[in-house]
């Protein structure tokens, strides 16, 4: 029998014993409040220096610098944080996937899965999970639920419903009952069945918002842009890359973002065809999620150096009013899909945060970065 562990990370909170809130990363800084145990805490970054580890936390109405051993579930958000870091997955599918892949060694049925989603290949995770895992365990509401994962980043929407739909009326899971409720949201809105297809991608998309005759220029536009960020940082290969074009308003009751988010990632890449935009617009935005979609077949997961490096290579550069707001802060802001300026100046100090990696690095030392994800440094603007 396989034990799986597919569940939601405990949130951050602080230790028995409590902690100091401090204004800085060392001891000897100003104490800001003193937190009790159980306090439950936002993390932001965190800073490894000459005094440990530390994070930057909220709670309540004050923030400031917690050290690492004064929180618990540290390892649990950091798997969770690093699989944000796609964005373009939903977060809790890509924690349960990180997961997963780290105790595989225990499981052999699910190694080959696991590496398969890992590398861009989802069809055949679901293959090898229909064909020698799932009848062998057909009511596992754990592995229902990755084999939902996997149908969703293949783009088979109507099989994923049907596993995620086994999983929660098997076992009550408050993350995928929401996936599985956004996934209904998507399929409704979604009228786009017409498909064009070359040997790394499958095109689908609405005639309301591409016309047959575009098409095959889209196409050979995303072949274009995939040789071109492949020379950049290098993209693995991996099954053909779904590409979905949708007008805006299905766009928009299909993912719930609001105005700023002018594309998706989330296995397959996802994006709005406004009425007015002309295809070198939309070009921009396909190479912006392609650059994602390489950089998750890598294995990175940092969302700040995912959005610089795809505004990079989409030939994006923040307005000069963010940047110079950028510029003052001594650290990433944080992300906050509810605040799209919060969000715009998160965009505007990755961009430079990749731009100071350039300039430090150069093109060959960031492409040999990327090929070790273990190595990558912190974010800096300075």
């Amino acid at each position: 029998m396989l034990a799986l562990a597919l569940a939601l990370a405990a949130p951050p909170a602080i230790a028995a014993g409590g902690a100091d809130l401090r204004s800085a990363c060392d001891p000897s800084s100003r104490v800001v409040a003193r937190l009790d145990p159980g306090t439950p805490v936002r993390l932001g970054h965190s800073i490894s220096g000459e005094y440990g580890r530390c994070f930057h936390v909220i709670a309540g109405d004050a923030q400031g610098y917690v050290f690492a051993g004064s929180i618990t579930n540290v390892e649990e958000y950091e798997r969770a944080r690093a699989a944000a870091g796609d964005g373009e997955l939903p977060q809790i599918i890509r924690a349960e996937v990180r997961r997963l892949r780290e105790e595989s060694p225990a499981h052999p049925l699910l190694a080959p899965v696991l590496d398969a989603l890992d590398s861009g290949r989802p069809a055949e995770a679901l293959r090898r999970l229909e064909s020698d895992v799932l009848p062998k365990i057909p009511e596992e509401p754990n592995l229902l639920a990755l084999a939902g994962a996997a149908a969703y980043q293949a783009d088979d929407t109507r099989k994923a419903e049907a596993y995620w739909a086994r999983s929660v009326a098997l076992r009550e899971n408050p993350a995928i009952a929401s996936l599985l409720g956004r996934l209904r949201a998507e399929r409704a809105a979604d009228t786009g069945h017409q498909r064009s297809s070359t040997s790394r991608f499958v095109l689908r998309y609405d005639t309301r918002a591409l016309a047959p005759r575009s098409a095959d220029a889209l196409l050979s536009a995303l072949e274009e842009e995939l040789g071109r960020i492949h020379e950049a940082i290098g993209c693995p290969a991996a099954e053909p890359l779904t590409v979905i074009v949708q007008p805006y308003d299905a766009y928009r009751a299909a993912t719930g973002f609001g105005d700023w988010n002018s594309g998706l990632f989330d296995g397959r890449v996802r994006v709005p065809f406004p009425e007015g935009m002309d295809l070198t617009q939309l070009r921009r935005t396909l190479a912006h999620e392609l650059a994602h979609a390489c950089l998750a077949r890598r294995g990175i997961r940092e969302r700040w150096l995912h959005e610089g490096l795809a505004m990079r290579l989409a030939g994006e550069r923040p307005p000069d009013q963010l940047l110079r707001e950028a510029r003052k802060l001594d650290r990433l802001p944080d992300w906050d899909e509810s605040k799209p300026e919060q969000i715009r100046l998160y965009y505007a100090w990755a961009w430079l945060a990749v731009e100071r990696l350039y300039q430090t690095r150069g093109e060959a030392g960031v492409r040999e970065l990327l090929r070790n994800p273990r190595a990558l440094p912190d974010p800096s603007i300075r």
